[in-house]
């Protein structure tokens, strides 16, 4: 029964963070970074020449002199950069990015956008350590604990029969991402699902059941079309006691 319903399980964590169309493979983003250093988070940390860094400046008085919140110009770049994620587009995702690094290199959405260009080249443990850095940046950012249990929750599966005990180690650390998401956000639909989601793996019925229906009630497109029935299956109502860990 178990094994049956873990592919509805998977696709429920990973729903948030699917994106389509990728136009790069990471062993091309591997290449192409190595000669474009626009194409590593943060400029993959590399020196620049004065060309470069003279670029660089003129960009930011650009984008200064529409508007001089540079906060709010990151933030414009990140939605920008976003957007061509979502469309498959991750050179022009990846330079939006690293613009809104020039104009706010400490904003943790940063993090969480380099984050997502990993889950789309399917390399989950380079997206955890942005989510990791995003949050050494600003420790109660939700939207960062979502992103960065999604990814634990998706190697939960990937480990939980060859590797148990990894697959436990990365299941906890979701589980107690989205248990502070919650505390912080107790009506963050979004975090409440995946934390249904991690309570039912940890064997708490209780909790899987409460979180699904405050989240559904909050916003039933957060809740997955299969998870009700996946829920259930497990933890029928009125079935035994909890096995919490």
């Amino acid at each position: 029964m178990y094994r049956m319903m873990r592919p509805v399980l998977l696709l429920f964590v990973l729903a948030s963070l699917t994106l389509q169309g990728q136009h790069l493979t990471h062993r091309e983003w591997l290449i192409q970074s190595f000669r474009d250093m626009r194409l590593a988070p943060a400029f993959g940390g590399r020196a620049k020449n004065a060309e470069q860094l003279a670029s660089d400046s003129t960009f930011v008085a650009q984008m200064l002199a529409v508007n001089p919140d540079r906060h709010a110009c990151a933030e414009h770049l990140l939605d920008l950069g976003f957007g061509l994620l979502r469309e498959g587009d991750l050179v022009h995702a990846m330079y939006r990015f690293n613009h809104a690094y020039l104009m706010e290199p400490d904003n943790p959405r940063i993090r969480q956008a380099y984050g997502a260009f990993f889950v789309a080249l399917d390399r989950p443990d380079e997206a955890a350590a942005e989510y990791k850095k995003g949050l050494s940046l600003d420790t109660a950012n939700v939207p960062l604990m979502i992103d960065m249990a999604s990814v634990c929750l998706g190697e939960y599966y990937k480990y939980k029969d060859d590797e148990p005990e990894k697959a436990d180690r990365v299941l906890s650390t979701a589980d107690i991402l989205l248990k502070r998401a919650v505390a912080l956000e107790p009506r963050n639909a979004v975090a409440g699902s995946k934390y249904a989601v991690s309570r039912l793996l940890r064997g708490s019925c209780a909790d899987a059941w409460k979180w699904y229906r405050q989240s559904r009630a909050l916003d039933p497109g957060s809740i997955e079309a299969g998870f009700p029935a996946v829920l259930q299956g497990r933890c029928p109502e009125g079935g035994p006691p909890d096995g919490t860990r």
